[in-house]
C-alpha cells in the first residue's frame, strides 16, 4: 500500500522452461529511477501464472491449472503462500493455457471471486483461520 513494492509474473516463462516453477517477481521501485529486483519468488507448483491482484496484505494470483493462489506479502521480499483453491484438480499442475485465468479480490464482504476457462466461476472466501 506504500506503493514501494511492484509485483509482476511473467506467464510465458513456465512453459519456456526458464524456470523451476510459477514465478513472481518482486521489484523495489522506493526510486523510480533505479528499480531493483529484491526477489524472484518460486512458488509451490509449475504452474503458468497470470493475473495477480494485491489487496492489503495479501497477493491473489491466478495460476491457471493450480488455480487462485494467496499469497502473504506482509513481508514484501518473502511472499508465503497462505491458501489455494485449486478450479482443476485433476492431473498435473504444470505450465499451460487452462484453467483460472482471473480473479477479484476486492469485495468488501471478502468474497473473492474467478474464473476457470473450462470450470466456470468460482465464488471463494479465504479462510481466517489456517487450515490443517
Amino acid at each position: 500500500e506504500d506503493h514501494r513494492f511492484f509485483f509482476v509474473n511473467d506467464e510465458g516463462d513456465e512453459l519456456d522452461g526458464t524456470v523451476t516453477g510459477t514465478r513472481t517477481l518482486v521489484w523495489d521501485i522506493e526510486d523510480l529511477d533505479d528499480p531493483i529486483l529484491a526477489k524472484e519468488h518460486i512458488g509451490e507448483t509449475e504452474a503458468s501464472d497470470h493475473n495477480l491482484y494485491v489487496r492489503g496484505q495479501f497477493m491473489y494470483q491466478s495460476n491457471y491449472v493450480s488455480g487462485l493462489r494467496i499469497l502473504d506479502i506482509s513481508d514484501p521480499v518473502n511472499p508465503r503462500e497462505v491458501g489455494y483453491f485449486d478450479s482443476v484438480p485433476a492431473g498435473d499442475n504444470g505450465p499451460g493455457y487452462a484453467g483460472s485465468w482471473s480473479d477479484y479480490p476486492f469485495f468488501e464482504s471478502g468474497v473473492i471471486v474467478f474464473t476457470s476457462m473450462r470450470e466456470g466461476l468460482f465464488v471463494v472466501r479465504r479462510a481466517r483461520r489456517p487450515v490443517l
